[in-house]
């Protein structure tokens, strides 16, 4: 089934969301730097209706606005409030991939009364100085335009290689537009460089996770060149009660592994206990 198409506004930019309808309660899910709201198609074809999920694309990406400043954690944990009042959601689970989920440690820490559970998809307080410089080389250094899709894919594939036919073809429908005759990117190259300056560090999201309050389960791809398994157990033993789950998997768990990790976010916050690895 395809998404519902939603739109908001927030002090002027507009805020697009994916809408699947589902059960109750409702997931929020917030995708990493440079990607889109339909990122989460494979995921959500797993739930398969049993969870109402929203998927904004994050401003700056996909087809939200690109404001030509206001990238700091704090607008992106503004725009996750706003979207959700607009869907008239009171308390979502929360899953957040890479910088979503970095976002996603200051909603659940300073909007308790929000988030009912949040599941971390392969991020956490510190990444792994490989997977950063990967991430700046991918945002930073890649061509603004293609000439065509065979062209993008032929990109895609030689940069992130190994993925199936499918999560290409979701690639280049929903992360490049049509702009002059040529493929251009969604998110802008701005925004991404903006949201690396302004990132918050390890510090302050060591403390997110100690002043927040609800059950988190943290989900770590054992291929992983961002969260280290040193970093994941460090998590789980700030308090009793967080779980790690480990996927064979490599940063893109909801691209490897859609199915596990849509039985660990159906089964968060509803009191069941997927398997986890300490």
């Amino acid at each position: 089934m395809s998404p519902a198409e939603r739109r908001t506004r927030r002090d002027g930019v507009e805020l697009v969301w994916w809408e699947w309808p589902g059960g109750e309660p409702p997931a929020l899910l917030m995708h990493g730097i440079a990607n889109y709201g339909r990122y989460w198609d494979l995921f959500a074809r797993e739930i398969g209706g049993r969870r109402r999920l929203i998927a904004p694309d994050a401003r700056g990406h996909g087809d939200s606005g690109k404001p030509p400043s206001g990238y700091e954690p704090e607008e992106f944990v503004a725009d996750a409030l706003a979207v959700l009042d607009a869907a008239d959601v009171d308390r979502a689970v929360v899953v957040g991939h890479s910088m979503g989920g970095a976002h996603a440690m200051h909603l659940a820490a300073q909007h308790p009364d929000r988030v009912r559970a949040l599941v971390l998809v392969d991020v956490g307080p510190e990444n792994m100085r490989e997977g950063s410089e990967r991430a700046r080389r991918l945002t930073q250094e890649r061509p603004a335009s293609f000439a065509d899709r065979g062209e993008a894919l032929a990109y895609l594939r030689r940069t992130s290689p190994g993925y199936t036919d499918e999560v290409y073809a979701n690639r280049l429908d929903h992360a490049f537009r049509a702009e002059s005759g040529r493929l251009a990117w969604r998110s802008s190259p701005d925004a991404l460089a903006q949201i690396r300056a302004a990132r918050s560090g390890a510090a302050a999201r060591w403390q997110a996770l100690r002043d927040m309050t609800c059950p988190l389960v943290v989900v770590r791809g054992t291929r992983s060149k961002v969260l280290s398994a040193e970093t994941a157990q460090r998590m789980t033993a700030l308090r009793p009660g967080i779980r790690l789950i480990e996927l064979d998997a490599g940063h893109n768990v909801p691209l490897d592994r859609p199915r596990e990790l849509a039985e660990i976010a159906v089964t968060t916050g509803m009191g069941g206990a997927p398997g986890s690895r300490p």
